[in-house]
């Protein structure tokens, strides 16, 4: 009855050990990153190719700043920590027009999906 027991905990450990895939927004593609012109694409284009972002700042200055951020985690083994990339880009507005943007990327191991 014991090893019963030990048995039913261990395949307990292991399923929890062994999780899905995480996914938190969308990715932020390198092509579409490419097409932000600062000084002329409009608060309009950029929600058109992003969508709505995941949060809007009001700045000092008068100026918006939307944030766009993607996050994606897999569990490979139980006993390994788990692979992610966390995406995050900002992109400045000042009275409808770009004026600034900035992207960051944040990996651990290797995503497969990975873009530049």
């Amino acid at each position: 009855m014991r090893y019963i027991g030990v048995i039913a905990i261990l395949l307990l450990v292991f399923t929890i050990g062994c999780g899905p895939t995480i996914m938190e927004g969308k990715r932020i593609d390198a092509a579409k990153r490419s097409q932000i012109i600062k000084g002329q694409t409009t608060a309009a284009e950029v929600v058109g190719i992003w969508g709505q972002p995941a949060k809007i700042e009001k700045l000092p200055s008068g100026a918006e700043k939307y944030v766009y951020q993607s996050y994606k985690e897999e569990f490979t083994h139980w006993w390994t920590l788990p692979k992610y990339e966390r995406q995050k880009m900002e992109v400045i507005i000042d009275k409808g027009i770009v004026q600034d943007y900035s992207y960051q990327v944040d990996t651990q191991d290797v995503i497969t999906d990975k873009d530049e």
